[in-house]
């Protein structure tokens, strides 16, 4: 802990140059590149394929994405902006938040997005943190919310504002930063010679910052961390074999742009392939992305877990609709997608069993129309954990979903599953990207990685770099996991959620949850109890209606009540089902078959309790990529724990 940061291979500040660890244990070995060089090429290159088609249907080529990018980093520079100063940017996918990306790249500049929910004093964090000259917000509460703390952002000279339909507020001090449309300040830059951007491009270092992913935070402030030029362009150049696209691919642009996921897979992998991104509605996750799946025919779609938990709802709700005759073709119909899918598998001969045809126009054809995916090769999840159940139940209409362990630290994905070579086992995040080494610590079980597409380090946090990124190029994940004799890797857990019970054991939650969930169908979370206890509880959350804006509401959802009917309950609401005789005697059920296939005795269940409410992102339970926090968790529902154990 004694180094002195920056180093050759790790920095903690913006202006900080690194040298590139080029592969030594494999053919992949690209030439080291940056972001604009790639994007000013490839944008050349495709001229007037469609490059982006907006919410209300406008497409943008790929002559037009450069040069609405090239307007604004000419605008950047009319500004004053200098090499490695920093855009903020929050707002929900837009056209405007690409060309906001790609437009401070062109001009040697860092990017930092931040979260739409975060509240006046997270957004302050980031923008004061990357040290941000210019603020890109979308129009409404998130422009309200960069209003309300401008006057605590002295570094700040211009808020950028997209999808203002009215006339901006009027700001009194012009000692602060100055209020823009997003028409307006691209205009700015008109006088500024195209040769001015063409030099900040060439001298981009490919060994230099590019963007800031700033982690959702589980526990604390989130941390800034540094991805460098290399790290990107090796990470996207690297996914196109990996994952085998081929012709012109199309995804779906919905999850937050800040997040690391959707910045990798909507504004890099597309330098190296043909990609046309579809933006969804700001109300996508609250009901509209079906629809734009439909209209946009992904070939290549990503989610976080809880997304394929609602689609699995809506397939769930829609057969409980079918008749006695078609409930026993979609059964027989799973069962043949089912062994199709496992034969997908790595070391499995694949084969399609007798009759999978009719299988397939009965029941998989409808369901993938009914989702959108009818064009869709490839599902992949990334983001947070997904739970067999999910896996299984998709595997079952033959569509493999490929699991991933990616990071921020890692810009992106680190191991992964894919259709290419039956590169997939069900249940594991797969084998390592080209040129990245995988290793797991014998002494605690740690996941460690190293490779080009490691990040730089934490942004201002020395110490918090030192711990993670090690003098020999490891990422100390944090996360625990196995490697089968095939070198697939299984994550098994988080150490810093490890529970020591007050008998001496460490027990992972998640394995305990993961299998609670998969044995039933009415819980939407649960969460594990029992650090320095005397045994193990859980908290269970039994899944609701949700309003139009996304929230949970109390009214049980309609599969779930049409279930605990069939057992006799009348329960409607979430207050009725956590006195009734009959759900209880149900959770005893599930609770008994858990502790039938526990590891030990002491991760046997032995309370539980049925919370009044679903987690939401809004009360602090979940990130914006739906993962736990559970420490708030605990915080939250204190009572109803010290209950369990008295």
């Amino acid at each position: 802990m004694e180094t002195t940061l920056p180093d050759k291979y790790r920095a903690v500040n913006k202006t900080d140059l690194i040298e590139i660890r080029r592969n030594t244990n494999c053919s992949f070995n690209p030439e080291p590149t940056t972001l604009p060089k790639e994007f000013k090429r490839c944008c050349k290159e495709r001229g007037s394929f469609p490059a982006i088609v907006s919410k209300d249907d406008v497409v943008y080529s790929y002559t037009d994405y450069y040069n609405n990018a090239l307007a604004f980093s000419k605008a950047l520079l009319h500004i004053g902006f200098h090499p490695k100063d920093a855009v903020g940017i929050i707002g929900f996918n837009s056209p405007e938040y690409h060309f906001a990306l790609h437009g401070t790249w062109m001009a040697d500049g860092v990017t930092a997005g931040i979260y739409t929910t975060n509240n006046e004093l997270a957004c302050c964090y980031v923008l004061k943190h990357s040290e941000a000259v210019v603020c890109v917000c979308q129009s409404g509460k998130q422009l309200t919310k960069i209003l309300s703390i401008r006057e605590s952002l002295p570094l700040l000279k211009a808020i950028v504002v997209y999808w203002a339909d009215e006339e901006l507020p009027a700001v009194k001090d012009d000692a602060f930063a100055r209020l823009y449309k997003w028409e307006d300040f691209l205009k700015l830059g008109a006088s500024v010679p195209d040769a001015q951007v063409d030099a900040a491009i060439a001298g981009t270092q490919p060994g230099s910052c590019a963007t800031l992913i700033y982690t959702s935070g589980t526990t604390g402030d989130p941390k800034g961390v540094m991805c460098s030029h290399d790290a990107c362009t090796y990470n996207a150049r690297a996914i196109v074999s990996t994952i085998g696209l081929q012709g012109n691919e199309r995804v779906v642009g919905y999850l937050p742009l800040n997040h690391v996921a959707a910045q990798y897979v909507d504004a890099m992998i597309f330098l190296c392939h043909p990609i046309t991104v579809y933006m969804a509605a700001p109300d996508a996750l609250r009901g509209t992305l079906t629809a734009t799946m439909k209209k946009a025919k992904p070939t290549v779609f990503v989610a976080v877990p809880r997304v394929y938990e609602k689609m699995m709802d809506g397939v769930v709700a829609t057969g409980a609709k079918n008749s006695g005759l078609k409930k026993r073709i979609a059964a027989w119909a799973r069962r043949v997608g089912y062994r199709t899918a496992m034969t997908r598998q790595y070391g499995c001969t694949f084969k399609k069993p007798w009759l999978y045809g009719l299988a397939k126009k009965l029941v998989f054809d409808k369901v993938r129309q009914g989702l959108g995916l009818d064009e869709c090769r490839t599902l992949v999840v990334s983001a947070a954990p997904v739970t067999e159940e999910t896996l299984r139940f998709f595997a079952a209409f033959d569509m493999p979903i490929y699991d991933l362990l990616g990071q921020s630290e890692a810009t992106a994905p680190v191991a992964t599953c894919s259709p290419v070579e039956q590169r997939w086992k069900i249940g594991t995040v797969g084998l390592p990207m080209p040129g990245i080494e995988i290793r797991v610590d014998p002494q605690n079980n740690e996941i460690m990685y190293k490779g080009r597409n490691t990040m730089m380090g934490y942004l201002k946090l020395p110490q918090d770099t030192l711990r993670t990124l090690d003098s020999e190029g490891w990422i100390h994940t944090g996360d625990q996991g196995v490697k089968d004799s095939d070198g697939f890797l299984k994550v098994t857990g988080r150490i810093k959620e490890l529970i020591v019970t007050a008998g001496g054991e460490n027990i992972s939650p998640v394995i305990i949850e993961n299998k609670v969930m998969e044995l039933s169908s009415i819980f939407s979370s649960c969460v594990a109890i029992g650090d320095k206890r005397k045994f193990i509880s859980l908290l269970i959350c039994i899944r609701c209606e949700m309003t139009p804006d996304g929230e949970s509401t109390h009214r049980l959802a309609p599969d779930v009540k049409r279930f605990l009917k069939t057992m006799g309950s009348t329960a409607e609401t979430i207050e009725q089902a956590m006195t009734d005789e009959k759900v209880k005697a149900y959770i005893d059920g599930v609770v008994e078959k858990y502790n039938e296939v526990a590891v030990s005795r002491a991760q046997q269940i032995r309370k539980w309790c049925i919370l009044p409410e679903e987690f939401t992102i809004g009360r602090g339970e979940l990130t914006a990529t739906m993962k736990l926090r559970r420490a708030v968790v605990q915080e939250h529902y204190a009572k109803e724990i010290d209950a369990m154990y008295q």
